[in-house]
């Protein structure tokens, strides 16, 4: 009678059981397969944090290879925006604060700073000032020394450094955050020895900015972006070419075309894109039109050549050589150059050396921009001795 009793009461709940544990079992598969299935649906990871993907470590790194490919791993994560933007929310509405990242140094810096009245900054300022590769004083040598091997070759070479946005607008950073001491320090120290230094074929560009925003009353940076803005790109631009040649301010006209809304850089790093109304600008060059565009080497560098039947040129073939700063400006720039060629700062580690060396053995006049972290921080490609040897042979 009791198994008779007892079989149906047992066969009747393994469904209910399996009906109660079925949400459980659907979570769990999403959890751990939904980023495979994304990935074979199509979904790839994207840049969200300012900077390129990183690429999987060489075997040749040893230990070093498993927290880097660790790293490799988490940032390749399919649907990894979704997850950073929900644990964002999720963080605000519990604690109402957004979420620490790890940036996988020590100790842990924000990879965004959240400062007064809706300003973002970047957190590589502080990675930067507070773990530095060389000291002010030989990145400053360094960059002497590439000044120096271009110009002992009988070629023009303007140097220029982008200001940190957190140079351009202290007043807005938060009373107090993490490497706030470093970062001071540091820049401090970079600002005095790069006007001690008086580095050949300087250009500034600090204090242009600082006049623009007195005079305007407007903002040269983007609150919610990592760069300066449009009307600071076209600044740049006639600020290099007054440099270059005054006589190319004939015919140019910087014109105000409207405003749009745009999400800057740094939101997404924090899981919570932000938005902006931000005022739009074009460059005018009576005249001027473009006659070639080689993208055949891009994302590393392309080539531009203008003619025109009114603004004047710059004849001299130019390389200019820059970061962020220099490509998000190349519309504001590219019209004052009869024959311009663009490459990536970075590009001794994505090309070579010895393809760096080629741009500037072609060139009559080189532009070296980059941006004050990198400074800073000793973090540059173009400033490595494998760099500056094959620049040397080539120019030799």
């Amino acid at each position: 009678m009791t198994a008779v009793e007892t079989e149906p009461a047992t066969s009747g709940t393994r469904p209910r059981r399996l009906r109660g544990r079925l949400p459980t079992l659907l979570a769990a598969g999403l959890f751990f397969f939904g980023p495979a299935l994304a990935f074979a649906l199509g979904d790839r990871a994207v840049e969200i944090e300012n900077r390129r993907l990183p690429e999987f470590p060489s075997l040749s790194e040893g230990w070093d290879l498993i927290p880097k490919a660790e790293s490799w791993a988490v940032a390749h994560l399919p649907l990894r925006q979704y997850a950073i933007r929900g644990n964002a929310a999720l963080s605000e509405g519990v604690f109402g604060q957004l979420p620490s990242y790890n940036t996988g140094r020590k100790p842990t810096y924000p990879r965004a700073i959240e400062g007064r009245n809706g300003w973002l900054y970047f957190g590589d300022d502080v990675i930067e000032a507070c773990g530095p590769r060389w000291s002010v004083a030989e990145t400053l040598e360094r960059t002497r020394r590439l000044a120096e091997i271009v110009r002992r070759s009988g070629r023009r070479f303007v140097l220029t450094v982008a200001p940190d946005k957190t140079t351009a607008y202290p007043d807005e950073l938060p009373e107090r955050f993490l490497g706030q001491g470093c970062l001071q320090r540091r820049k401090k120290e970079f600002w005095a020895a790069l006007e001690a230094a008086r580095p050949p074929g300087y250009m500034d560009l600090r204090g242009p900015l600082q006049r623009l925003r007195v005079e305007t009353g407007a903002p040269t940076y983007w609150r919610t972006d990592s760069h300066w803005n449009e009307r600071s790109c076209g600044l740049y631009g006639t600020t290099l070419a007054q440099t270059l040649d005054p006589r190319l301010a004939r015919g140019t006209s910087l014109v105000k075309v409207g405003q749009e809304p745009r999400v800057g850089d740094l939101g997404p790093m924090l899981g919570t894109p932000r938005e902006e109304v931000i005022d739009r600008w074009s460059l005018v060059r009576q005249g001027v039109r473009r006659t070639k565009q080689d993208d055949t080497q891009l994302p590393t560098s392309f080539s531009t050549a203008n003619a025109s039947s009114g603004a004047p040129l710059y004849e001299p073939r130019t390389l200019l050589v820059g970061d962020s700063f220099t490509r998000n400006s190349l519309p504001w720039i590219t019209p004052y150059f009869a024959d311009l060629t663009y490459l990536r700062s970075d590009a001794p580690a994505k090309a070579g050396p010895g393809y760096v060396a080629e741009k500037v053995a072609g060139s009559e006049t080189v532009v070296f921009e980059m941006v004050e972290r990198y400074f800073v921080g000793g973090h540059g490609e173009m400033l490595d001795d494998a760099t500056l040897a094959a620049i040397e042979k080539a120019l030799r």
